[in-house]
């Protein structure tokens, strides 16, 4: 009888590691395919070539954080696991296609590619949310995966010309790399042959509704159109000042949308978003890129002791008060650079987790609002007209470093704050789940 009872207790421990393996990597991949739509080989292409497809990330990102939104709120009202499942493996095939496919097809449909990789991976996002929030574990690797690859994407940049790839380019590769979709659809299959594929599907809540939907489309839009309006006309004063109360303003009516204290997430991720592109984070050595995600993890684990969502607020207000005064009194340097690439992962990883909602699709409108390129990501790339760091869409080091996407930064943490602020005192803590300040689901 003890022999069974630890021959039990293993295999229960293998299926669970099997499950969060494959929700990692899945997300990762999906997170990746959004964030990093640009291959380092793409660079040496003529400019005509990429500049067309760098014209339409936005939109891509813009399409794939709507899709995700609609994915997550589809799932949950059908109510099935195995749809989810198959939908994460559908997202993951046509990743790998569009991968797979691209040495033997014409360079120029590079902007086809981009959108196919991004609607597939909000689908992938979207899925998952749902299956994993009945989990305290996978719901952890869900985010982990999200934030880590969403992290890395944001401080991309402009590969050494002439240069060997670095280590960490040779591991990713195309972004995502084919390893990873492939290791990715591996693991869900191993799961699905010993059935350790079987997170249920949260139960359905009468607050799931058009309105979740609404939520994210008015985020996700206001954020995504007050960007390219920035990236034109953001060098007037006036102009900055106004996209970012459209921003807040935005932000707040998605978040009080939302049931409960629900909308919570969207403001501290929104926040995150605006001060982690103000961030100095180049020039940099390579071996900086993988510390992202060891911070990421770290403020990950510290939000799950310590959910404190004024907290994470004030770490985002603090993160671009700190890019302001650099840009003000100095130039960019390894030092900084390696600091801010640190302070990103750890403010994004607790503030992702810093205020769970009850609901997994609240969740996925906020991180919807992650993946769109903010305010301050457009403020950096006004010179060149458009929504980026630069004509390859990787940051580069401007001397001296502009203050304005800092400026803005803070417009919108401050804002958000407020919000969140006005949250607390005009809504009651949820029923379900303490009102989505703790992990959701079981212990499992």
């Amino acid at each position: 009888m003890n022999r069974r009872s630890t021959l039990w207790g293993i295999e229960i421990r293998w299926n669970m590691l099997v499950r969060v393996s494959a929700v990692y990597t899945a997300t990762a991949t999906a997170g990746l395919a959004i964030m990093m739509p640009v291959s380092y080989g793409w660079y040496g292409l003529p400019p005509y070539k990429v500049d067309l497809m760098i014209r339409s990330v936005p939109r891509a990102m813009e399409s794939g954080a709507m899709v995700a939104v609609l994915a997550a709120a589809l799932v949950v009202g059908i109510g099935s696991a195995r749809a989810a499942w198959f939908a994460t493996t559908l997202g993951l095939l046509g990743i790998l296609a569009n991968h797979a496919g691209l040495p033997w097809v014409d360079i120029d449909s590079l902007t086809t590619f981009n959108f196919i990789d991004s609607l597939w991976a909000g689908v992938i996002v979207g899925s998952l949310a749902p299956v994993v929030w009945t989990s305290r574990k996978a719901t952890s690797v869900y985010l982990f995966g999200v934030i880590s690859s969403a992290a890395l994407g944001n401080i991309v940049q402009r590969p050494a010309a002439g240069g060997d790839l670095n280590p960490i380019e040779r591991v990713l590769g195309d972004a995502p790399p084919v390893w990873l979709i492939v290791l990715a659809l591996v693991l869900i299959g191993l799961g699905l042959l010993i059935r350790a594929i079987g997170f249920p599907v949260a139960p359905p809540d009468e607050r799931v509704s058009l309105a979740t939907v609404v939520s994210g489309a008015i985020v996700i839009f206001s954020v995504a159109m007050t960007s390219k309006w920035l990236s034109h006309s953001g060098a007037h004063p006036a102009v900055v000042v106004i996209a970012v109360l459209v921003v807040i303003t935005g932000s707040a009516i998605s978040a009080f949308m939302l049931p409960g204290r629900d909308g919570i997430p969207v403001l501290l991720l929104v926040a995150f978003a605006a001060a982690a592109s103000a961030t100095v984070t180049v020039p940099r050595p390579w071996w900086a890129d993988a510390l992202v995600i060891l911070a990421v993890g770290l403020g990950l684990a510290a939000a799950r002791r310590w959910p404190l969502p004024p907290v994470a607020i004030s770490l985002s207000f603090a993160m671009a008060l700190v890019a302001m005064i650099l840009a003000l009194v100095t130039t960019p340097g390894q030092v900084s650079s390696v600091l801010g690439v640190v302070c990103i992962g750890l403010v994004g990883g607790y503030s992702v987790a810093a205020a769970l909602p009850a609901l997994a699709t609240s969740m996925v409108v906020a991180i919807g609002a992650l993946f769109v390129p903010s305010a301050a990501v457009a403020l950096r790339g006004r010179l060149f007209g458009r929504v980026s760091y630069s004509p390859g869409w990787y940051r580069v080091a401007p001397a001296p470093h502009d203050p304005v996407p800092a400026y803005a930064a803070l417009g919108i943490a401050i804002g958000c704050g407020g919000v969140i602020y006005l949250l607390y005192r005009l809504r009651s803590v949820a029923e379900k789940d303490g009102g989505g300040l703790a992990y959701p689901g079981n212990n499992q």
